[in-house]
Order: structure tokens, then C-alpha cells, then sequence
């Protein structure tokens, strides 16, 4: 037995057909709004504030459609704004983490620098975080780090070798050295009376 069917068929079986009165209708589903101006401006506020930070807005909307899986903002619903928003902040604050220990490295280098310290500056993240490389270390441990080399004072020895006598002139001898100064004048007094 072979049928053919031609057009629309609405329900063929064969057998015995039980409807009980069921209607399934798919065009009740309420159809996905869109973002609104506000949620797209906020949106765009914040990759803005991570390309402030020197991020590629690109990549921020990137991490964005993969994690809702869309292709475009278009895509984005008014649902899953909140998401959307959540992965752009969650960006820019690892982007924020980054630049502040950016700024902490440079500040630490400057700091060893002036002190002379970058030896003691390695002991102490050796001894402390079990690492000396500036850029593996956290924001709080590179916190600790330039606290420490503030804090450094430089235990210098003199070497008497290199100390140099300053000159001074007779002028500031005399004004410094008021009882010597005398002392010498009169002892010149004397001699030169014996001798002439």
C-alpha cells in the first residue's frame, strides 16, 4: 500500500487517531526584546572605560558573544543584559587589577633604584611570595613589596679611601672656626716675632 500526498496534510496516521482536545500553538511564544538605548549605552560606557585601559573594543565584545553565544550586539536581549553587563565589568576589573600592577612595578623599580636596593628587594620577595619576578606577583604582594623598599634604609660603611676632603675658602675657615682661627693668628704673631 503506498500513499502520496500532495500540499498540506494536516494529520494522517493510520489507526486508530485519539484528540482529546489538545492545542499546542507555538505562536503564543512571546517574542525576545531587544536592548534598549539605556542598556546599549551602558553597555558601550563600560567597553569605552576598558579601551581607556588600552583593551581592544573588539575583544571586549568578543568575550561578550561568546559567553552569550550571539554574534552581534543586535542579538542581545533585554534578558541577557544583566549577563552582558557582568562580562564587560568582570573584564574591565581584571583590565583595572592589571594597570595598577603596572603601576606598582614601575614604582617599585624606581624605589630600588634611588635605594639601591634591588638585592635586598629580591631576598625579601624570594623569602616572602617564593618569587622574584615583579610581574608574577599580585597586586597586594607587589603592595608589601614597595612598602618594603620605602621602608629600606641602606646600611652604608665608609670606605676611607674614598672619602675627599672638601675646600673651603680662608673666608668660611674663619667664619666657622672663630677660636682656631685666633688661635692660628696668634700663634703666627709669635712666630714670626721670634723669627724676624
Amino acid at each position: 500500500m503506498s500513499q502520496d500526498f500532495h500540499g498540506g496534510v494536516g494529520q494522517v496516521a493510520e489507526g486508530d487517531i485519539n484528540n482529546y482536545g489538545i492545542n499546542i500553538n507555538l505562536a503564543d511564544k512571546t517574542e525576545a526584546r531587544g536592548l534598549v538605548s539605556a542598556q546599549r549605552k551602558e553597555l558601550h560606557e563600560i567597553r569605552a572605560r576598558c579601551e581607556e585601559l588600552g583593551d581592544d573594543p573588539r575583544d571586549v565584545w568578543r568575550s561578550v558573544h561568546a559567553q552569550l553565544g550571539v554574534t552581534t550586539i543586535s542579538e542581545i536581549t533585554a534578558e541577557q543584559f544583566v549577563d552582558a553587563r557582568n562580562v564587560m565589568k568582570a573584564r574591565l576589573e581584571f583590565l583595572q587589577e592589571e594597570a595598577d600592577k603596572r603601576r606598582l612595578v614601575g614604582k617599585v623599580l624606581r624605589a630600588i633604584a634611588e635605594k639601591d636596593a634591588k638585592a635586598e628587594m629580591n631576598n625579601f620577595c624570594e623569602l616572602s611570595f617564593g618569587r622574584t619576578q615583579l610581574k608574577n606577583l599580585q597586586k597586594s604582594q607587589l603592595q608589601q613589596t614597595l612598602e618594603y623598599v620605602q621602608c629600606f634604609q641602606p646600611t652604608r660603611q665608609l670606605d676611607v679611601t674614598q672619602i675627599t676632603p672638601r675646600v673651603i675658602s680662608i673666608r668660611e675657615f674663619l667664619v666657622a672656626h672663630k677660636q682656631h682661627a685666633a688661635a692660628l693668628f696668634c700663634f703666627g704673631v709669635l712666630v714670626g716675632g721670634i723669627w724676624f
